[in-house]
């Protein structure tokens, strides 16, 4: 017998955890179909030999009262699961200076830059300035009324008039010293500054990094499980190892879809929570190629090596920061343009997090474990070895053993030789857990060309069919994501009048 549901979700990254639940909260009977053994896309946690790793995430912003995902967590019903320990101590390692920080949030940081470059404090102050006005523009946007509407170049005017501006533009524009600009380049992207989007910029640093960043205790993971346990308590169903082969449609409009296994569920609204590409390919043929067409031109983010290691040394007794972010190389734009190349440099720029620092239960007394991630590109090496898999295991082992010892020579002496075990995952892995095409670690390119509104919007051409996640609006990350779900849900919930 077919199954009916009022909506189905394909997909448990943030924005289709986020969606399913706010649909089931609201009454509507919801569907969330996952491919893998455990929901939370990128937002997972898995073990090893006593100890517990995160997937990609090192921190989280927003958490904060009154941040955007406190709000979300709080909307599903799924705060009170999780306990957000405040990051305090974060080292930026610079080629020629370094930046320390012992208290979080943005302001924090461009306290201890203005100690740095007191020369540069007009242009900080400007720069923390125009980032202000741009979250208050997107938050009204968000709570957009009919006479805002009217008066709209009036009311939103930094979101005109820097639409297509770059980090680049407003760096150059406001500061004289490269190093302040390296600086403030230092942000959860792929981009360099000439292709990064300073609209782009400005949102993630007021919604996610303003009120500082926390970690949820337990492990990133805790959040897509305390919302995958929101939505069951809701009554809604979650199928694990469940992959959809194709979205039915009939009569121009969505009306379910059919598993890899055979099975059918059927339901008017179908939300995704994949790639785009991905998503095209699962419709049927004839709705394909112009799909298809609306997604020409779309860029992807680069995606990352990560390194997961397990020490017996005592990394709280050497005065470790939770996150160290190591850059070797002066030249952002150079080292883009490697990346392009399917290059990396020959010291990459390596962002370490020690979690056990701030949970020790994540591992067994005594011992620590960290996780090291480096942004490189899908084609490294003929896309990690050319699908001959010696040529991988020896590229991946050789990548391995780099960033060990440039992290024994820049931040942990000695690490060699006390390292108990160690794993790594490729943009390979990345891709074949997620279904991130390329491994896209943060979704789509944050590009002028891609922000806001020129970003693929939550309901597509096809009645009845929405998409959410860091591919959609707003942006990328777990705030990003969250907020693509919550907006897509509320898009849905107008509709039917269940607001």
């Amino acid at each position: 017998m077919v199954k009916t549901y009022d909506a189905i979700v394909i997909g448990s990254g943030m924005g289709g955890l986020t969606a399913a639940c706010l649909l089931e909260k609201k009454g509507l009977k919801t569907l969330l179909l996952e491919k893998e053994k455990q929901a939370g896309g990128y937002v997972v946690s898995f073990k090893r030999h006593g100890f517990t790793f995160d997937a990609t995430g090192s921190f989280v912003g927003g958490c904060q009262e009154g941040g955007e995902l406190n709000q979300i967590l709080k909307e599903i019903g799924a705060y009170e699961e999780i306990e957000f320990i405040p990051i305090r101590h974060i080292r930026n390692i610079y080629p020629g200076f370094e930046v320390q920080l012992r208290q979080g949030g943005f302001h924090s940081y461009t306290d201890a830059l203005l100690n740095l470059f007191p020369e540069e404090e007009k242009g900080l102050k400007a720069y923390l300035s125009l980032i202000q006005q741009i979250g208050e523009e997107v938050k009204s946007y968000s709570e957009i009324t009919l006479i805002k509407k009217i008066l709209f170049p009036f009311y939103f005017r930094n979101l005109i008039r820097l639409h297509r501006t770059s980090h680049m533009e407003i760096l150059n524009r406001l500061f004289r010293g490269g190093e302040i600009k390296m600086a403030l380049s230092t942000l959860p992207i792929t981009d360099p500054p000439s292709r990064l989007s300073f609209l782009f910029t400005a949102i993630m640093v007021s919604k996610s990094l303003m009120g500082g960043v926390f970690y949820p205790k337990g492990g990133t993971g805790r959040i897509s499980e305390a919302m995958a346990n929101s939505f069951l308590r809701s009554g809604g169903e979650i199928h694990l190892q469940t992959e959809v082969d194709q979205i039915l449609i009939k009569d121009g409009r969505v009306e379910g879809v059919l598993t890899k296994d055979g099975e059918i569920f059927q339901a008017p609204l179908v939300i995704s929570n994949i790639n785009p590409n991905l998503l095209a390919k699962i419709l049927p043929f004839e709705f394909q190629k112009s799909f298809a067409k609306k997604l020409r031109g779309l860029e992807y983010s680069l995606s990352g090596f990560l390194l997961y290691i397990a020490t017996d040394l005592d990394l709280r007794k050497m005065g470790l920061p939770y996150f160290t972010y190591l850059r070797f190389l002066s030249d952002l734009e150079e080292e883009d343009r490697m990346f392009q190349r399917g290059e990396v440099p020959k010291n990459p720029t390596t962002m370490v997090s020690i979690p056990t620092l701030v949970d020790p239960s994540l591992a067994p007394t005594g011992q620590h474990l960290l996780k090291a991630l480096v942004t490189v590109p899908y084609h490294y090496q003929e896309r990690w070895g050319g699908g001959d898999p010696v040529k991988y295991r020896h590229i991946k082992e050789e990548f391995s053993q780099k960033i060990l010892q440039q992290l024994e020579g820049k931040l942990i002496p000695g690490l060699r030789n006390h390292v108990l075990f160690y794993e790594a995952a490729t943009p390979l892995t990345l891709e074949r857990y997620t279904g991130n095409e390329m491994g896209a670690i943060y979704g789509l390119a944050s590009t002028p060309q891609q922000v806001g509104n020129l970003r693929p919007p939550h309901q597509t051409s096809i009645p009845g069919l929405f998409q959410v996640g860091h591919y959609t609006r707003p942006s990328h990350g777990i705030v990003g994501a969250s907020l693509s779900g919550f907006i897509a849900a509320r898009i849905i919930l107008q509709k039917l009048h269940r607001v």
